[in-house]
This record gives C-alpha cells, structure tokens and sequence, in this order.
C-alpha cells in the first residue's frame, strides 16, 4: 500500500514538473515575433466575441479587431495563424466554438489554393499550438494524409516532441514571461511599413473546378456554423495573386452564391474600397495599416448593417477591446516615432502617449537655439545652454543630479549616471553633439524609440 502510494505520488510530481517545463518549451508563436492568437484567444473572456476572423497571414495583417471597436463597438476577433490550411481552419473554429459564441464567422478563401506548408514552423504553428483535446489526433491525420514528413511522425506531433527536442536551445524571455500583448491583443498585426507591389485583377472570372477536399472544407464550415448557431461569410483579402489561386477564389464565389453565403472577393473591389497597391501594402502579399483600415471599416459597416450588432463600448466585461484600442495607438505612435527624422514632429508624438518614460540628453557642443521649442516641454534657455539629462514622465520633467534609479515595469530598469542613459544593458546617452531623447513604454514594456537630433 505504501508503495503504490510512494509511486502515485512520484508520478504526480513528475507530472507536474513536466507541465512546468513544457509551459516554459511550448510553442508560442502563431504570427511572429512570439505573439500568439491561440494565447490571445485564451484570455478572451467567454461569450464576449460578437464576430470572429479566420484565416493566414492574409487575415492577421489585413483586419484589425482595433478598427472595428474604435467606431462601432463592434468585439472582433481575429483568430488567424501565419499560413493557415484548410484543416487548421476547420480545427481551430472548433476550438473557439468551446468557450465563444460569435454570431458571425468570416473566413479567408486563400486556404484553398494550397494543401501543404512549405516551412516547418507554418505547420508547428498550426498543429501543435493548440491544447491537447480529443480533436488533437483527427486534426493531425487529416493534414498528414497529404503530409508525408507529418504522416510519418503523427505522434511525434501529438506530443509536441519536434518543439521539446529542440526549444531549450533558443528559449528567450518570453519563453518565462509571455508578450505583454498576448493578454490584450485581439490577433491583428499592425504594421505601417510600405512597398509597393501589383495586384491580378482579371476582367472575367473563370472558376477552377474544386477538388473533393476543397469543395468537403466549404460544406465542413456550413455544418461547423450551423451546429452552433454562427452566420458564415466567405472573404478573399487583396493579395498578390496568381491566375489558379484567383481561379478557386472564383469558384468559392459561385459556392457561396449557391448556398446563399456572403462572399467579397476583395481582390476584385480595390477601386471600389481605393486600396492603392503603391501605399497600402507592407510587402507583395500583405496590406499594412492602411489598407487594413479600409478592409476593417468596410467590414464593420457591411456587419453593423447586415446584422445590426450591438455596441460594447463602456461594458466592463469588453474591456480587452479598450486596451486592444490602446495596444494599436501604441504601436502607431511608436512607429511614427521611430520613423520620424524630425524633431519638431517627435517631440508632440512623444507627449501623446501615456505610459512612457522620456529620457532628454543634451551634450556636447551645439547651438542652443536651435533646440529652444524645449522650453514647452519643461526646460529652460538655461537648461538648454548648459546641456544636461531630465527624465519626462506623467507631462512632469524631471532634472537628473547624480544617479538616477527607476523600475521601468518588472522587466527593465532605467539607471542614468556619469552621462550614461542604461535601460538593462542598452546605453542610450546622446553619442554626438545635440540632443538625444529616449522613449519607453510601459505599457507594451520595451523601448519605442532612440533618436539624435
């Protein structure tokens, strides 16, 4: 007896000291750069998704749940992965459908002009994020049937030993602490970069037959929706297309017309919507923030009216959504910052934040003059002739005399000393004569921008 209760309890601390150590080695990236829907998913509260967005990478860069709340209040989700299949489409709607209930579900038609992942991180991300469940196994044999390096080690998949084998050589911080963004963030991917690209838009469609799995995914989706009371909507997002890809979006258009489903072939209303292929991409296949504002609000609109959906603005229970809103300010106003090569545009972005620290260093040898707009932010013709260090936070600056110690947030700590600006082991003093100004946030917990003027 003592024995068998010596090695149930072995086994129980072994299976707690696994699920500590696989926490920390998981998977935890479904968009780059360790941002995780699946995570974002996970800390939605239940029944609060009004509307739900699934598909590849396509969908993650072209609409953010952000726009579709700022306006219209409307809770979106975007519940995309980097190269999403067919499957993985199918697998990951049945797990949201566990604890939302949207009334809504639009999903990207680009899943059917490929069955196969090129990159094996494509297919970790799409089998292998997602929990253990008894959908696990069939979610794994059905891409493994056209899978050969998949098919021939299913169980390695089912349990996620191709990651544990291999993560402990690359873990990083957010292996320990998760992005802070994987808590708020609503699964959009908010990018202002910009290059241009060409859009195949043909006059006429020709349809492309479907194959049986293509035309099964279609009506595998109808019944998924219908079983849980879920209005579907077909969509293909602007993309840099070929002719066979634009041939099954094609097809998927006659499919949606005959089982009366909505379906907007975006690439084929660019005009109408005037996304401009020279501004509103970030590479050839995805549109940046631009573009995605014009796909998002279209979208709101199109959805307010055809279901008239409720407004959750200023519900406490929706308050992800509010700081989602924040999330994407964030990110705008730090990228404009870090973009920005002027000084007069910096400074008023650099106050527009909240949640900031400031760091303003005067060194050197420069003409006092020409920084003299400093003085409506605290400083004076004094200040500015006589150079010097001041840490702006809360619209308050503050001069810096001697040794200077703030914890930014749990993970940084500021130390100003000897003309030295540290945040951890980054130096961001001023390295020419001038001004340098360091901005960091504390709400998304990194450093937004480090500029020399």
């Amino acid at each position: 007896m003592k024995k068998a209760v010596r090695i149930t309890a072995f086994i129980a601390i072994c299976f707690v000291w696994l699920s500590g150590v696989y926490e920390v080695l998981r998977w935890k990236d479904t968009q780059g750069d360790y941002i995780s829907s699946v995570t974002e998913l996970k800390n939605t509260p239940d029944d609060t998704v009004d509307v739900v967005f699934v598909g590849s990478s396509h969908v993650y860069a072209g609409i953010y749940p952000s726009y579709l709340w700022s306006d219209w209040g409307i809770s979106a989700f975007n519940l995309s992965i980097s190269g999403m299949d067919r499957d993985s489409a199918y697998y990951y709607m049945k797990h949201m459908f566990k604890t939302q209930s949207p009334k809504v579900a639009v999903v990207d038609m680009f899943a059917l002009s490929f069955d196969t992942h090129l990159m094996a991180g494509n297919v970790y991300r799409n089998y292998i994020s997602l929990p253990l469940s008894k959908d696990t196994l069939p979610q794994l044999k059905a891409y493994a049937a056209k899978d050969k390096s998949v098919s021939a080690n299913i169980y390695d998949y089912v349990a996620r030993w191709p990651i544990i084998h291999t993560r402990y050589r690359e873990l990083t911080r957010y292996d320990f602490e998760l992005d802070a963004p994987n808590y708020f963030a609503r699964g959009e991917y908010p990018n202002w970069e910009c290059q241009p690209t060409w859009l195949y838009r043909p006059d006429e469609a020709s349809p492309k037959i479907f194959e049986s799995d293509q035309e099964k995914w279609l009506d595998d989706l109808v019944s998924l929706c219908k079983e849980n009371n879920c209005e579907l909507v077909f969509m293909s997002l602007p993309f840099r297309s070929y002719e066979d890809e634009q041939n099954y979006i094609d097809h998927a258009v006659i499919y949606a017309d005959e089982h009366g489903i909505p379906m907007f072939d975006f690439n084929r209303m660019t005009d109408e919507l005037q996304i401009d292929p020279q501004t509103d991409f970030f590479d050839e296949t995805h549109v940046n923030a631009l573009g995605a504002k014009k796909l998002s609000r279209f979208m709101a609109q199109w959805l307010d009216d055809t279901y008239d959906m409720p407004d959750h603005r200023g519900d406490a229970a929706y308050e992800v959504w509010d700081k989602d809103l924040k999330y994407y300010e964030h990110r705008r106003d730090g990228d404009a910052m870090a973009s920005s090569q002027d000084m007069y545009e910096f400074l008023p972005m650099m106050l527009r934040l909240d949640d900031t620290v400031a760091v303003i260093h005067l060194s050197g040898e420069y003409e006092s003059e020409k920084y003299e707009v400093l003085t409506e932010y605290g400083l004076s013709e004094e200040d500015i002739a006589g150079g010097g260090i001041w840490v702006l936070k809360d619209q308050v600056i503050y001069p810096v005399e001697g040794t200077y110690l703030e914890e930014l947030d749990k993970y940084s700590t500021l130390k100003i000393e000897n003309g030295t600006v540290m945040i951890n082991r980054s130096n961001y003093a001023a390295n020419d004569n001038g001004l340098a100004i360091t901005v960091y946030d504390r709400f998304l917990n990194k450093t937004l921008a480090y500029k020399q003027f």
